[in-house]
């Protein structure tokens, strides 16, 4: 045995996690020579007396077997459930080895009977459901009546993968009877079937074979084979010949069963000497990140070394895994290599970010802002993942949120559609009636009502109806520009906006709108004139001290549509009441402190 890898075995016994991750690291690099050192460490559970061990290495000890089909821990798994070491979930991840290591050839070994027998009566309806499909593996007579008793387990779980495992038995007793094959034994016929793949084997074959259009030809049939093939591709992917393990990993990333994470992770992680192997890595790892569920937690510690690889495939294929687990750690590692020059790794870090961004991720907000600023600009795809994944984030710190606001409002004149569109929905999210917007982040999202995608069109008008401010100069006009495009969701956006505007020219474009050709529209637009009562004129241009008129005033109101890029002296300006030395004070970027005598037009 070799002394690093019995060291690393001892790890898993470690109370610490970072300890256990490291051992379980080495041990899966060194694939098939890891084997003696698990089933020492198996051994030291049972020989330990209870209590002596501070954490059990049951579980990842069986899952890593499981993966290697290491038949030759099969006793040692054996001794440490009739031993009674098993605690929390071990029972089902020695269970779910035993389903991935046994065959037909088991099923006349009592040990192995014996201890499955345990298994299947464990309390954990987890441990009972991989026992029966334990049970499928041995595929005899005995072992198909453990399956039935399963299949009215009182948990629905069980019950339904216990169904799945006799469905499986019924189907290989089926293709048995029609071609008249007369073996002795029927696990003899299970045996037979799995060493040879069945109709699949001249495919699986074909794996190893030197043309890479008959190989691609290979990978294409066992895909149109479905599931049946995932149990043979799994096989493949622990098999010695690389070009075979290629070709299985390829169609595992196609087929996406979660069952291959472990033998996928096991490839991706395993040393790469020749240049077969080294193809293989990053192959493994995009068929990974497939074959994720995103509750997969201890991977990240394993595939964060692959993100710094030299190879940009490799490093691409990691930031997708990384950005599809539980585990929060590798988010780092995927907002750093946003900033990367090499645009195919970035693409992927920005597929990650925008996949695994969490609403608690606060820390990654200043290092996402800092690649939105990046120059050279990053490109409209990379950008609308960063808004997306800012989006995620709930930015309660003041600071950090008036800072991403600056930054992100330059984007509602971004360049692609699906940029403006993010930026208009996440400084949505970021202002509120006690926090307002800037008058000229108003302005500059108002004129996006006319933008040439409807989507952002849409955003637009849901950023107006939530925010537009009383009497904002020139609002009626243009959203009666946005009404007459006819767009169902966009008006009926735009007449919430009418009636937050609160004034005669608002009143105006309701009416007209109530004689609209879309009865939906028309119906709610004369809901809202039935209550619609104004009390504000809209404001005057040019005068940055000039407030809102109030109704009784008979000064006439300015309705002048400004455009996007109109000077700063003449957009509209929301101001407060002059204080006690006559100063008028322009409203900013965060919420105005209240007086008793503040009013807000």
């Amino acid at each position: 045995m070799d002394p690093s890898l019995r060291t690393a075995a001892l790890r898993l016994t470690s109370p610490l996690r970072a300890e256990r991750d490291a051992g379980e690291a080495a041990l899966i690099a060194a694939q098939q020579g890891a084997v003696p050192a698990l089933t020492f460490v198996l051994a030291h559970v049972v020989a330990t007396p209870v209590g002596g061990i501070d954490h059990s290495p049951v579980a990842r000890a069986a899952l890593i077997l499981g993966a290697l089909k290491a038949r030759d821990a099969v006793p040692a798994l054996c001794k440490v459930v009739r031993a009674g070491r098993l605690r929390g979930d071990d029972g089902a991840f020695v269970a779910r080895a035993f389903a991935e290591i046994l065959d037909s050839r088991d099923a006349f070994d009592d040990d192995v009977r014996a201890t499955i027998e345990t298994l299947a009566s464990s309390p954990d309806m987890f441990t009972r459901a991989y026992a029966a499909e334990a049970f499928g593996t041995l595929g005899d007579q005995r072992s198909k009546a453990r399956v039935q008793a399963l299949v009215v387990d009182k948990e629905q779980w069980v019950r339904d993968r216990a169904q799945a495992v006799l469905v499986r038995l019924a189907d290989v007793s089926a293709k048995s009877a029609a071609d008249t094959v007369s073996l002795a034994d029927f696990a003899a016929l299970v045996d037979d079937a799995t060493r040879q793949g069945g109709d699949l084997k001249p495919w699986l074959d074909d794996l190893r074979d030197d043309r890479r259009a008959v190989r691609d030809a290979a990978i294409s049939e066992l895909i149109k084979a479905g599931k049946v093939a995932v149990p043979s591709l799994l096989d493949q992917v622990n098999q010695p010949n690389v070009r075979a393990r290629i070709g299985a990993a390829t169609a595992l990333g196609r087929l996406q069963p979660p069952e291959a994470c472990g033998p996928l992770l096991i490839a991706a992680t395993a040393s790469a000497t020749t240049a077969d192997e080294r193809e293989l890595r990053p192959i493994a790892l995009r068929a990974l990140a497939n074959c994720l569920t995103g509750l997969e937690e201890g991977l990240a510690a394993s595939i964060m070394p692959l993100a710094r690889d030299a190879d940009r495939f490799t490093r691409a294929a990691a930031l997708l895994c990384l950005g599809r687990l539980a585990d929060r750690q590798g988010m780092r590692v995927v907002v750093q290599a946003i900033v990367e020059n090499d645009p195919f790794v970035v693409e992927s870090a920005a597929v990650a970010l925008s996949e695994g961004v969490r609403e608690d991720d606060l820390d990654l907000v200043r290092p996402l802002l800092v690649a939105l600023a990046k120059r050279p600009a990053p490109q409209p795809a990379v950008k609308e993942a960063i808004l997306i994944a800012l989006s995620r984030i709930a930015i309660d710190d003041v600071a950090l949120r008036v800072r991403a606001r600056h930054r992100v409002r330059r984007d509602v004149f971004g360049q692609s559609a699906s940029t403006r569109k993010a930026a208009i929905v996440l400084l949505e999210r970021m202002y509120d009636d006690a926090d307002p917007p800037p008058l000229s982040v108003v302005d500059d999202v108002l004129s996006r009502v006319q933008d040439d995608h409807p989507d952002v069109r849409v955003v637009a008008a849901s950023f107006i109806a939530r925010h537009l401010p009383p009497g904002f100069s020139g609002a009626p006009a243009r959203l009666s520009a946005g009404l007459l495009r006819h767009e169902r969701t966009v008006s009926l956006l735009c007449l919430e906006a009418l009636r937050r505007h609160n004034a005669d020219a608002a009143r105006a474009v309701l009416e007209t709108a109530s004689r609209s050709s879309d009865d939906v529209v028309a119906k709610r637009a004369r809901e809202l004139i039935a209550d619609f009562s104004p009390n504000v004129s809209e404001w005057r241009f040019g005068d940055a001290t000039a407030s809102a008129t109030p109704r009784s005033t008979p000064t006439p109101t300015t309705t002048t549509t400004p455009r996007p890029a109109i000077a700063d002296s003449q957009r509209p300006h929301r101001v407060r009441r002059p204080g006690d030395g006559g100063d008028v004070v322009e409203a900013k970027d965060g919420p105005l402190p209240h007086s008793p005598g503040d009013r807000r037009p």
